[in-house]
């Protein structure tokens, strides 16, 4: 119980110090959309980001994955989470700055839903399993090509570490999307 409240504690602080930072002008925030692969299965997944300089950015985004567990039975799974978390840009190209390579982190909670809540198989098989709360940390990487003012490329990887899943705790997402920068 300590965990889940650290970690809904690490996202009410991450919201509010973005909230006062709104107030400083010059800054910009941009949404972004992007869909890939999850393990066993595909993801999709929005973000907001604020940022308040050039070479960094606090992000909120979240994750919907369609999983299927492939072993002697194939069961279905969802992955839905809520990530907050800060990058740093540690790449920008020397010439034509419309590449930039971003690396992150931050902490994770949502919600796995096993089999669509059931715990028999079409087999009569049980599942041990559960549908549950789910929390844990991440880190991830980011690479931005701009198309044009507004838009631009993302090739996102992530990598969550579930601390309580009954499907796993490690868990991949890569994806590829775009970025439209509001202001």
């Amino acid at each position: 119980m300590r965990k889940i409240s650290f970690c809904i504690l690490a996202a009410m602080l991450l919201a509010v110090y973005s909230s006062f930072g709104q107030l400083r002008g010059n800054l910009a925030s941009s949404v972004g959309l992007s869909g890939g692969y999850v393990e066993d299965g595909y993801g999709i997944m929005g973000t907001f980001n604020f940022h308040p300089d050039r070479y960094r950015y606090f992000q909120i985004s979240v994750l919907a994955a369609i999983a299927e567990d492939k072993g002697t039975q194939n069961i279905p799974y969802n992955i839905f989470t809520i990530q907050p978390g800060l990058y740093y840009r540690v790449f920008v190209a020397p010439r034509k700055r419309n590449f930039s390579l971003f690396l992150g982190g931050g902490g994770l909670f949502g919600y796995e839903v096993i089999n669509n809540g059931s715990n028999e198989l079409p087999s009569g098989a049980l599942i041990n399993a559960k549908s549950q709360f789910v929390y844990g940390l991440y880190i991830g990487a980011e690479a931005e090509v701009g198309i044009s003012n507004d838009f631009s490329l993302l090739i996102k990887v992530n990598e969550y570490y579930h601390i309580n899943s009954d499907v796993g705790n490690f868990y991949p997402y890569a994806g590829v999307g775009l970025r439209y920068f509001l202001f």
